[in-house]
């Protein structure tokens, strides 16, 4: 039979959260792990890492020689605010996430020019570079053409962004106007040329190498990947590149299949603000009553923080 480790990934240092992630989960995997940061209690399944959660890649790079082991197939991946459908167990999640022994998962890809909107990651993408000071990195990572090939071996392409994707750019005349008011004139007033020479010279910002975003408080890692996987996520930490590039970008890099969200019956769920409180205001504010009317076509909610929930089970 298969196993799999369940990693739960904790941003902050929530310990309180730990006995109830284990209530949840019990019953449906048998090998948990705890990835928290500071951690200095004594449970012997609770991994201390030393990170910043901006890299919580890291995290997984500082924890590979606490959870792996060589009967494991997969590697469960999920964030300590995110609710799996409770369906999902230690016997059916390669059913339920398309999975063979070889597969890894993960939600979906955003390659970075393809955003009609700034985005501030892409921005980081743009300016990222293995030169990071103080860190000796740069033979860490596949070179540029090889890792464009296992891009491509993904279906993924790596193109030049426009200025307004890499810089938040106003889109009223009213917006453009007001900065020249007051402390900000001359900043805008450079940001203003900026933007005028980009668009005069059509000027674009290539990639110092092969990145791609994804919503990252959910993967999935198959046993044949994740030594590699681990190398990369710690590569990305130690030269600070934002964690929603970095994991699905030491996945891509990492492994020899990908499957995303889009080819599952469940589909994820994932939150705004006003939405969180509308979910807390459905369920009534019950754990207990979530994980009974979970919906059926949902493979996770996040984020559900459980402080905002009475989590008697």
């Amino acid at each position: 039979m298969k196993k799999v480790a369940l990693i739960i990934i904790y941003n902050h240092q929530y310990n309180k959260n730990i006995d109830i992630l284990e209530r949840i989960y019990k019953d449906k995997f048998s090998h948990i792990y705890h990835l928290v940061p500071f951690y200095n209690g004594e449970k012997e399944n609770v991994i201390p890492v030393y990170e910043s959660s901006y890299y919580f890649q890291g995290y997984i790079a500082q924890g590979v020689k606490g959870f792996f082991k060589e009967e494991y197939s997969h590697y469960f991946f999920v964030a300590d605010d995110l609710i799996l459908n409770p369906v999902i167990n230690e016997n059916n999640y390669a059913e339920h996430l398309n999975l063979n022994a070889g597969t890894s998962f993960i939600p979906g890809f955003i390659p970075l020019h393809d955003t009609d909107y700034f985005w501030v990651r892409a921005c980081e993408g743009v300016f990222w570079s293995i030169n990071f000071p103080g860190v000796e990195a740069r033979n860490q990572l596949p070179g540029y053409d090889e890792a464009l090939q296992k891009f491509q071996q993904c279906n993924l392409t790596v193109k030049p962004l426009r200025f307004e994707q890499i810089r938040e750019t106003p889109t009223t005349f009213r917006n453009w106007i007001r900065p020249f008011v007051g402390r900000q004139f001359l900043d805008h007033a450079r940001f203003s040329l900026h933007y005028i020479k980009s668009k005069l010279t059509k000027k674009t910002y290539s990639l110092s190498y092969p990145i791609v975003g994804s919503y990252s408080d959910i993967c999935v890692v198959s046993s044949e990947t994740i030594k590699q996987f681990c190398h990369y996520c710690g590569v990305f930490s130690a030269t600070k590149l934002f964690v929603e590039l970095a994991l699905p970008t030491s996945l891509v890099l990492s492994a020899n299949e990908i499957i995303e969200e889009k080819d599952l019956k469940l589909k994820g769920k994932a939150l705004w603000a006003e939405d969180q409180t509308h979910v807390v205001e459905e369920f009534g504010g019950s754990l207990k009553k979530l994980l009974t009317e979970f919906p059926d076509n949902c493979l996770y909610i996040h984020p559900i923080k459980l402080s905002k929930w009475d989590t008697e089970l």
